[in-house]
């Protein structure tokens, strides 16, 4: 309303980024573990050490978790542990990070151990000092400066008081322990208040206290809090004496020496009844809602009495929410425009310095709202997937030039995705807990099957009889590689992985054993089979509807006979329903790219063979899934016009077809959020619909 305000107090002490900052300190000297030191490095106001990037991830690549030691430590141990030259990266940030927490252990360390009081409350003062923490403050703006600079000053008054309380009651030559000095001195920050900021002389709204109500007076008085149970306030009495014991006192001094129960009632009662006195011309009482919407107690008596005294109809929630030209708060005004918005005809006048905010808010909900009916109808939208046509040319440059099967099935799943992944940028986030990443152990079960076939291929050691010398070399192909990835770091915590290298290895000792009992007439031909980028091998190349695409790729391995080849696709789970629909025919070209286009590569690698079959074989459960089969010759695999345009005759699509349909409509720039499955996707904080956005396409 334009009215200043002087409310004779600053915010809460405690609420304050500074003092913040101090407490964090105070807590981690006590207790050094890693959530009070995360907080210490992260404090702007403190400059212990200087801090690397990412320090929650390499604390958690370290198993630095709460309660598990020293982070320090764990993060060197680590570094040691990573030998070859690929984890010299990690090994340098790891060392970087150590270093950093061991500087900040050093810095604390003054503040840990025990002490008098006064000497708690200098060191508190040198820590201060020698972080900087005024220097740091002052770099802010004006009046932010000057609010962290106070609260840093009455930080060390605060200390200080608690010093001489302590000594007056005959504690002050008493040594104290860390912890003990910090119950305390965090008691007292709790109920101190910052410096009040400059404030109105004259003519201004004032905030007192009801303990200051006697006395006062002025034209108009807002009496606040006043709830049930909490108006009027009683005093805290003094917790020396009971009542019985204040009694006994006064009647022995023969006066009020000391406050009784009924006499601090009574002073609260005569407090609550000058406060409604104060104000010689009006007088409001205010108190928080109950209900629904609202937390608050029912208005007190005394409060209610007054107002019916005064012949006030007690008001309960407000029915209806207020129009723009009788809202008392820019929230209300704003929210009065959006409602106008929405509706027909409806008119609305605001306040010149809140229309730019309601344009921006009913511009911003104009997006959100075609945005939802995008999702809804499955459709993109400029805020919803839609590349505008003027960023085509640049869209389209930012597209790869092979593309990879990986990449087609990920916009099957969900097209914008594939835009968040491939064009924003956005990665899936890098793992970090105490165990190894399940990328990293399928890649690690990939190359200890890759290594193992590949030896016995080479000296034609294949197929697979189940003898037990298989077995001698699957376990010195897994140390060899499990010693290089533990090199590299990509085992998770060592102490996990003690056990799990275990679980691994058995697993593909089971995996092994399961493929020598199959002898299905074929031997493994093809392994680690690679196709297009720089493997020296062509890609696929599918050409039509005035487009070319290019598609890369690697078979994991492919076993042939005379006359049938098998493409296996190594997976790192257990068989279920999911796998047998992937390779479902309907399926393929659909929501599975990869099975066609590495059946594709694998016939044109080792040609004549007229059955082509495809599974996964899953490594968790040593099963193969029911396979797909195929003749050589299906319209699935048709790349020429003309056989594709009679395969189109027959209701079949191609798989080239299928491949140049999803490029288009990438390079056309629709990438809509349609999610067949939000399961496990990192964007969603990007979409902020998975709900909405799973459904059948």
């Amino acid at each position: 309303l334009g009215i200043p305000f002087a409310g004779g107090r600053g915010p809460p002490l405690a609420e304050l980024p500074p003092v913040r900052a101090v407490r964090s300190a105070l807590a981690a000297a006590v207790h050094p573990e890693r959530a009070a030191l995360e907080a210490v490095a992260a404090a702007p106001y403190l400059g212990l050490a200087r801090i690397p990037a990412r320090l929650g991830f390499w604390l958690d690549r370290a198993g630095a978790l709460e309660g598990r030691g020293d982070p320090a430590e764990a993060l060197a141990r680590r570094a040691a542990g990573l030998r070859s030259p690929a984890s010299a990266p990690e090994r340098a940030a790891l060392l970087r990070a150590a270093g950093a927490l061991s500087q900040i252990g050093a810095a604390l360390a003054p503040l840990a151990s025990p002490a008098l009081p006064r000497d708690h409350a200098a060191r508190l003062r040198g820590f201060l000092s020698m972080a900087g923490a005024r220097r740091r403050a002052a770099r802010a703006e004006r009046d932010v400066a000057r609010r962290d600079l106070a609260a840093l000053a009455r930080v060390e008054e605060v200390a200080d008081d608690v010093v001489r309380a302590l000594a007056l009651v005959g504690r002050g030559g008493e040594p104290l322990s860390a912890q003990r000095w910090l119950a305390i001195l965090e008691a007292a920050l709790d109920g101190a208040a910052a410096p009040a900021a400059p404030e109105p002389a004259a003519g201004a709204v004032e905030l007192w206290a009801l303990s200051d109500a006697p006395g006062l007076s002025a034209r108009a008085a807002v009496v606040t809090g006043c709830g049930r149970g909490g108006f009027p306030a009683t005093p805290a009495g003094e917790p020396l004496l009971r009542d019985a014991e204040r009694a006994a006192l006064n009647r022995a001094a023969g006066r009020a020496a000391v406050a009784s129960g009924p006499m601090r009632r009574a002073q609260a009662l005569h407090a609550a009844f000058c406060a409604l006195a104060a104000g010689r011309e009006a007088l409001a009482l205010t108190w928080a809602a109950v209900g629904p919407d609202g937390g608050g107690a029912p208005a007190a008596p005394l409060a209610v009495e007054a107002l019916v005294a005064a012949g006030v109809d007690v008001p309960g929630a407000p029915s209806r929410d207020p129009r723009a030209e009788e809202s008392r708060s820019a929230a209300e005004a704003l929210r009065a425009a959006s409602r106008a918005a929405r509706q027909a005809n409806a008119a609305v006048t605001i306040a010149p310095e809140l229309a730019g905010r309601a344009a921006s808010a009913l511009a911003r909900g104009a997006i959100e709202s075609e945005r939802r009916e995008a999702i809804v109808a499955r459709r993109a939208a400029p805020a919803a997937g839609r590349v505008p046509s003027a960023l085509l040319p640049e869209l389209r440059g930012a597209l790869p030039a092979e593309w990879s099967p990986s990449q087609l099935e990920s916009h099957a799943r969900c097209p914008y995705r594939l835009f968040a992944g491939l064009l924003l940028g956005l990665g899936d986030p890098d793992a970090a807990g105490l165990d190894i990443d399940p990328r990293d152990e399928g890649k690690l079960a990939h190359a200890v099957l890759e290594r193992f076939l590949s030896a016995r291929l080479a000296r034609g050691g294949l197929p697979l009889r189940g003898a037990a010398d298989e077995v001698g070399e699957l376990r010195a192909a897994a140390r060899e590689l499990f010693a290089r990835f533990e090199a590299d770091g990509r085992t998770g915590d060592p102490a996990v992985w003690a056990g799990r290298r275990v679980a691994v290895l058995a697993r593909l000792e089971r995996v092994v054993a399961a493929e020598a009992a199959e002898q299905d007439g074929t031997i493994p031909a093809l392994l680690e089979y690679r196709f297009g980028g720089d493997s020296g091998v062509p890609p696929l190349v599918f050409a039509g509807e005035g487009q070319e695409v290019r598609l890369r790729g690697r078979l994991d391995r492919v076993d042939a006979s005379a006359e049938r080849l098998v493409l296996i696709d190594y997976k790192d789970a257990r068989l279920g329903s999911e796998w047998k629909r992937k390779l479902d025919p309907g399926a393929l070209g659909e929501t599975n790219f990869q099975v066609p286009a590495y059946l594709m590569a694998a016939a044109r690698a080792l040609p004549g063979r007229a059955r082509l079959d495809a599974t996964y074989l899953l490594l968790r459960s040593a099963e193969r899934a029911p396979p797909f089969t195929a003749s050589s010759g299906d319209p699935l695999f048709a790349l020429d016009e003309p056989a594709r345009a009679a395969a189109r005759e027959t209701g079949l699509r191609p798989f080239a077809d299928a491949v140049l349909g999803v490029v288009r409509r990438i390079r056309e720039g629709e990438l809509p959020i349609a999610s067949r499955d939000c399961t496990g996707c990192g964007f969603g904080a990007v979409c902020r619909a998975q709900a909405l956005a799973e459904g059948e396409p």
